[in-house]
């Protein structure tokens, strides 16, 4: 699946599918929190901001790196930082 924009929402399944072809059990996605849109599948952060900031006009001081744990209860599903400058 590889490093994209989400267009539409995932499954756990999905996600865990995503998980399995870098990690094991994350997903290292970027959302930008202005435009309501979320990078996914990079093997670094940087990498999924520079595809919003390039491709979507996504500015820094609104995007979010974020792990997504899909085999975690929701408590647990979801860790984050900003990654603005």
């Amino acid at each position: 699946m590889g490093l994209h924009i989400l267009k539409e929402p995932l499954t756990r399944a999905q996600l865990q599918e995503i998980a399995s072809e870098r990690f094991g059990d994350l997903v290292k996605a970027v959302v930008d929190i202005d435009k309501g849109l979320i990078a996914l599948g990079a093997e670094l952060h940087a990498d999924a901001q520079t595809l919003l900031i390039d491709t979507e006009g996504s500015s820094n001081e609104h995007t979010w790196g974020i792990n997504l744990y899909p085999a975690e209860p929701r408590e647990n599903f979801i860790e984050y930082d900003s990654l603005s400058t």
